[in-house]
């Protein structure tokens, strides 16, 4: 969908991929700040993702001690089914996935709470990534705000490093003072660093064909 009008949008580059989370890579306290800001800032809440994947990786040949890695997926076949296995890439070993659903977001949580400090291995061992779509609302009144033509989305991976990504849409079509206000409001419940030079200003073509984005 082309806009109808300015507006502001943050996101990294696709060369970064994705950003740490403020917390580290201590879990609870990383999931609790994600959760704080969801439920502050956003539409949706940290327990209603719309996608849910788990995931556990094999050692790879040069790891020490691949038997924890078959440990790992073991246990994670026992709690949730065989999943569905493929290799990393070619040459490398294989990476076993669980989409899960709504229902087994605690559980895959409390696994990876209770695993805690995950080993160093080339890959994983275990990662959790949670997808959220969702608008942007006022934290003090939770109103939506108007005039947002683009949902908003957060991806959250928790394991031995816990990061994000996101793109987050601002229905304001320049940097005024409302949009600075609001950005200072939730800049506190973020569970990523703001970083301002992300920042762009998004508007329709001359021949509304697409959006073209400039530097604010």
């Amino acid at each position: 969908m082309i806009a109808s009008k300015p507006f502001i949008l943050y996101s990294i580059p696709k060369s970064r991929t994705t950003q740490a989370l403020l917390q580290g890579n201590k879990i609870k306290p990383a999931w609790d700040q994600v959760t704080s800001f969801l439920l502050n800032c956003t539409t949706t809440t940290a327990l209603s993702p719309v996608n849910i994947e788990l995931s556990a990786y094999e050692a790879c040949r040069d790891d020490k001690h691949p038997e924890i890695t078959k440990k790992f997926i073991t246990e994670l076949k026992k709690e949730f089914g065989k999943g569905k296995t493929e290799p990393i890439a070619e040459g490398y070993p294989n990476f076993i996935t669980w989409e899960l659903e709504k229902k087994d977001l605690n559980r895959a949580l409390n696994y990876l709470l209770a695993g805690q400090p995950w080993p160093r291995f080339t890959f994983g061992p275990v990662e959790l990534l949670t997808t959220y779509d969702f608008r942007l609302i006022e934290p003090s009144t939770k109103k939506e705000l108007p005039g947002q033509e683009y949902s908003s989305d957060l991806m959250v991976w928790l394991g031995r490093k816990c990061s994000a990504n996101t793109s987050l849409y601002f229905p304001f079509e320049k940097p005024t003072k409302g949009f600075t206000g609001y950005l200072n409001k939730i800049e506190k419940y973020l569970p990523f660093k703001l970083e301002q030079k992300y920042l762009r200003l998004g508007r329709p073509n001359k021949g509304r064909t697409a959006n073209t984005y400039s530097k604010l």
